[in-house]
């Protein structure tokens, strides 16, 4: 498999080693001249000197010739152009990586579905993971986009019924179970969330936007 990786990111280069471990072909695009010489020392494959955003990197890095594209900068805006430049060159797989959820619309409006927000990711990982609940082992019985959201039971929540709740969700996601000091509460339609519970919620990544800025507003 050929991949063309945008960016020097610990994500962009962690993926990089991978595939090469793997013995993928794997083309690198830095914009930074002193990082792309550096790269080209240290990693086992190609890099190319450019912006991952513009054609004509693209085309040096011959990206027609590519099965996957990942957009992994620093920047959410300059992934999204990445993206959407690579589908031009009919790359199949196109993987975009996200800081910010608020952009998962509008990269699913361009037919950019397959998002990588690491942070989040991260988040939930670790907090479930201290409670003893092992997302890495639920995630291998997860398919396609589904995904897992938690969140915390404010005073505006409270008293309602885990029923209700499931109606105002957004399509295709539902209760998975509701935390409690320190219990877990199968999600029966009957529970009656309480202020400080926490929900974890199974749904798909394209809903993730709209439920971080319903249940987690900053």
């Amino acid at each position: 498999m050929r991949v063309l990786i945008v960016g020097s990111s610990r994500l962009a280069l962690q993926a990089a080693e991978i595939f090469i471990e793997r013995g993928d072909e794997v083309v690198i695009i830095e914009i930074d001249p002193e990082k792309a010489a550096r790269l080209a020392e240290q990693m086992d494959c190609a890099v190319v000197e450019g912006d991952g955003a513009d054609p004509a990197t693209q085309a040096a890095a011959e990206a027609e010739d590519a099965d996957a594209f990942i957009a992994a900068t620093r920047e959410d805006q300059t992934n999204i152009v990445a993206a959407l430049v690579a589908r031009k060159f009919g790359i199949e797989e196109v993987i975009v990586k996200l800081e910010n959820p608020d952009y998962i619309p509008l990269c699913e409006d361009h037919g950019l579905d397959k998002l990588a927000l690491p942070e989040l990711s991260f988040a939930m990982y670790v907090t479930e993971m201290a409670r003893g609940l092992n997302l890495a082992e639920i995630g291998e019985l997860l398919r396609g986009d589904a995904r897992l959201f938690r969140f915390l039971v404010d005073e505006t929540l409270e008293g309602e019924p885990v029923y209700q709740l499931n109606r105002e969700l957004p399509e295709d996601s539902s209760v998975v179970v509701v935390l409690r000091e320190g219990a877990f509460l199968p999600a029966r339609e009957e529970v009656v969330l309480q202020e400080g519970d926490e929900v974890l919620v199974i749904t798909r990544q394209r809903n993730l936007a709209e439920l971080t800025r319903k249940y987690t507003p900053s």
